[in-house]
């Protein structure tokens, strides 16, 4: 990914979310999401991309299943 814009994940101060350019992407306007989290010597790990287009149906199979709460602020 081309980071275009990094956050302190709200869930887990340690963490990252960045969106950008996706990586696997032929078109350079296809954009991502990434959670990213850090090894022990704060080196960044790879997070899996995803297109900002999945969210909303991720977001919803979350909710209708249980795993996550419109008004939640942890990661589980």
């Amino acid at each position: 990914m081309k980071r275009q814009y990094t956050e302190v994940a709200e869930c887990d101060v340690s963490c990252e979310i960045a969106v950008g350019q996706a990586s696997w992407a032929m078109d350079p306007n296809t954009k991502s999401v990434k959670f990213i989290w850090f090894d022990k010597n704060g080196k960044a790990c790879r997070g899996g991309e995803v297109p900002v287009e999945a969210l909303p149906q991720m977001m919803e199979l979350a909710i209708k299943k249980g795993f996550l709460r419109i008004s939640s602020r942890k990661c589980s």
